[in-house]
């Protein structure tokens, strides 16, 4: 009781500081995802978002903005508490092809992308540019393992070196469909991928896997029979001789009757963001966050 009383009140407090006035806050309350607004989402898509150590800038995937055609990297700034207006990564996006699932390095030199543009070894691979200068390079294939003759996406890195890297492949050797895959660079090079398994992966599809803080948990994206309606995230939590558990659905808190997916934390691990196509949106897919403390202890 004392240990749930606790994470509410870290809930409440998260609602305080986002300043959601006039409603009552205590044991029990109904605590229901945020909605960014109509300033980054729009009537087209907008998901996977990724932020600045300070939290004062965000990348995300972006569809059609400035009277483009297709899925580009958009950037937003916080500016006195509120998303400016967002801009296309010119230097990271194409006309012609596909440019979605940003991931900025901690330091904010590295985004890398999920691509399907010309040089790659598959279908869709996993790419990096670096801050030069303070623009953005040209994107350079991160090769194998991580990269393969099929397609390879939606990256996410563990270990306060980033050593140990979880993404999504549709290579041989899962057990169908997109699957789970990891990889740790021992001695700087990174070693052969390895499959999570069959309590994480089907032959459904499984995506994106979100390393909790303690790197011990995973928050993956699947598309399962006892979810709540379309993709729904969920948790798998590895044992202590290194096997990855089965997959727990993170409930009505944050998963709807639409798909709800690639989630992300706010630098400080306090706000859980991911996207929807939950009813209240602007349309498509939607960012919407949740006070993390809601979900913290589901796994």
């Amino acid at each position: 009781m004392r240990r749930a009383r606790t994470q509410r009140r870290a809930v409440c407090r998260v609602i305080l500081v986002a300043a959601v006035v006039g409603v009552p806050c205590s044991v029990g309350a109904q605590v229901t995802p945020v909605n960014l607004g109509a300033v980054v989402n729009s009537a087209a898509r907008d998901a996977e978002p990724t932020f600045t150590a300070d939290g004062g800038t965000m990348y995300f995937n972006c569809f059609g903005r400035e009277g483009g055609s297709g899925n580009d990297i958009c950037v937003t700034h916080r500016v006195r508490g509120a998303w400016t207006e967002p801009e296309v990564v010119e230097a990271l996006s194409t006309e012609e092809y596909t440019e979605v699932e940003p991931l900025l390095s901690p330091d904010g030199t590295k985004l890398y992308i999920m691509s399907n543009r010309p040089g790659g070894l598959g279908a869709a691979d996993i790419w990096v540019s670096e801050l030069v200068d303070g623009e953005w390079a040209e994107p350079t294939n991160l090769g194998a393992p991580i990269n393969s003759p099929y397609m390879d996406h939606c990256l996410y890195f563990a270990g306060a070196t980033w050593d140990v890297a979880f993404w999504t492949s549709m290579r041989p050797g899962g057990f169908g469909g997109n699957d789970i895959w990891t990889s740790e660079r021992v001695d700087g090079v990174w070693q052969e991928a390895v499959n999570l398994g069959p309590n994480v992966n089907t032959a459904a599809t499984e995506h994106h896997s979100l390393p909790t803080p303690d790197g011990q948990s995973l928050y993956v994206t699947a598309l399962r029979p006892d979810g709540h309606g379309g993709e729904d995230i969920y948790v798998t939590t590895r044992a202590a001789d290194g096997v990855w558990g089965p997959l727990v659905n993170l409930g009505p808190d944050v998963n709807s009757d639409r798909d709800d997916r690639c989630p992300a934390f706010s630098p400080d691990h306090t706000t859980f963001y991911f996207d929807s196509e939950r009813q209240g949106g602007q349309g498509d897919k939607d960012l919407w966050s949740i006070p993390y403390a809601l979900i913290a202890d589901r796994r």
